[in-house]
């Protein structure tokens, strides 16, 4: 008796704990420049002004959809969490990417091919999306690899 007792004690709990360890990274986001790596160069060499970004995220058990604004434009992307692919319109073309938990990260890898000055080129991308103990600290570790070389970059938002 006490061991099905124990059992059914251990079925309740386990999912919950399941669910608690992927964060629900939903809200709106703003950018912190001063705890954010320098932003990336634009076209020109100039270096681009992303300070009045800010992230608009809404999260279900399936899908993860972001919409940033700011930098004078909008762009909403949508991933799907448990590893199908997702197609998104890109700055230059079409993005193709997969989203999977890695415990409480979710790590979205992506690649896209447009033509460049040179031609066509392709790009890899990995970002690591993940929250502070509190909630109120999203950090995005992305990581770029085309073939001007690789870019690691963390860009941190703060819960508003």
């Amino acid at each position: 008796m006490r061991r099905t007792l124990f059992l059914l004690t251990l079925a309740a709990v386990l999912p919950a704990t399941v669910v608690a360890q992927t964060p629900d990274f939903s809200g709106t986001w703003k950018i912190n420049m001063i705890k954010s790596d320098a932003a990336p160069q634009g076209r020109g060499g100039q270096q681009m002004d992303m300070s009045s970004m800010m992230l608009t995220i809404t999260q279900t058990a399936e899908m993860i959809t972001i919409v940033q604004t700011g930098m004078g434009q909008e762009l909403t992307t949508s991933y799907y969490l448990d590893g199908r692919e997702s197609t998104n319109q890109a700055r230059r073309g079409e993005m193709k990417s997969t989203s999977k938990w890695d415990g409480a990260k979710l790590v979205t890898n992506g690649s896209a091919t447009f033509n460049g000055p040179n031609g066509e080129m392709t790009m890899t991308m990995k970002d690591v999306r993940e929250l502070s103990k509190d909630g109120t600290t999203m950090t995005v570790t992305s990581t770029t690899d085309s073939p001007m070389g690789q870019r690691t970059r963390k860009t941190v938002f703060d819960k508003q």
